[in-house]
C-alpha cells in the first residue's frame, strides 16, 4: 500500500529582483528590474516535469566527465536508475574558485539544448548556466542524452566540483 501523493511543487529558473537608484538634484530615482523563475508540476504537461536530477560532479583538474540523462547510468533524486526521455531544464554550477570550465561541445549524442554538436558555453570560476524548456514535449534526449563537461585547468591543481540539476519527463 502506497502512502502519499506522487508530486513535486516548486520554482526553478532565474529570479532577477534589483532595484537601481541613480542620484538627482531633487531626489533620487528608483527603477525596479524583475524577472520571476517558473512554477514547476508534477506530470507531462506545460511547466511539468516527473523526474529530477541533483549531484554534485568531480572533475580533476582539466579532466572532463560524460553525463547521459538516457541510459540508466545516472540516479534521480530518489536513488533510482533514471531514463530521461526528455529534458526541460538544465542548472550547472561551477563551484571552482580559481578555474573555468565549458559545457557541451563532447559533439557524439551532445543535448541538442546547442545549436550544433560541437558548441559549447563557457563557465568561468563560480558562474552559473541555466537552460529551460517548460513546453509540455522539451527537448527529446533519446539520442542526444549526453552532457560533456570540462574543467579547462587553469586554476590550482586539485579535484573541481560542479553542481548539475536537470528536470525532465521519464
Amino acid at each position: 500500500m502506497s502512502v502519499g501523493i506522487t508530486r513535486l511543487d516548486g520554482n526553478a529558473g532565474a529570479v532577477i529582483d534589483i532595484k537601481a537608484f541613480l542620484a538627482g538634484d531633487l531626489s533620487e530615482i528608483k527603477v525596479p528590474v524583475l524577472v520571476n523563475n517558473l512554477g514547476w508540476s508534477y506530470g507531462t504537461g506545460v511547466n511539468a516535469v516527473n523526474l529530477v536530477y541533483a549531484d554534485i560532479i568531480t572533475l580533476t583538474d582539466g579532466g572532463n566527465d560524460t553525463l547521459n540523462v538516457f541510459d540508466g547510468s545516472l540516479l534521480d533524486i530518489f536513488g533510482r536508475a533514471m531514463t530521461m526521455s526528455a529534458i526541460k531544464l538544465l542548472y550547472v554550477k561551477n563551484k571552482s574558485t580559481d578555474s573555468g570550465m565549458t559545457i557541451g561541445g563532447g559533439v557524439l549524442n551532445d543535448l541538442d539544448i546547442w545549436a550544433d554538436t560541437t558548441d559549447k558555453s563557457v563557465i568561468t570560476s563560480g558562474g552559473i548556466f541555466l537552460w529551460s524548456d517548460p513546453s509540455a514535449a522539451g527537448i527529446l534526449t533519446s539520442v542526444n542524452c549526453k552532457l560533456y563537461l570540462l574543467n579547462d585547468g587553469t586554476g590550482v591543481a586539485g579535484d573541481k566540483l560542479v553542481d548539475v540539476i536537470a528536470m525532465g519527463l521519464d
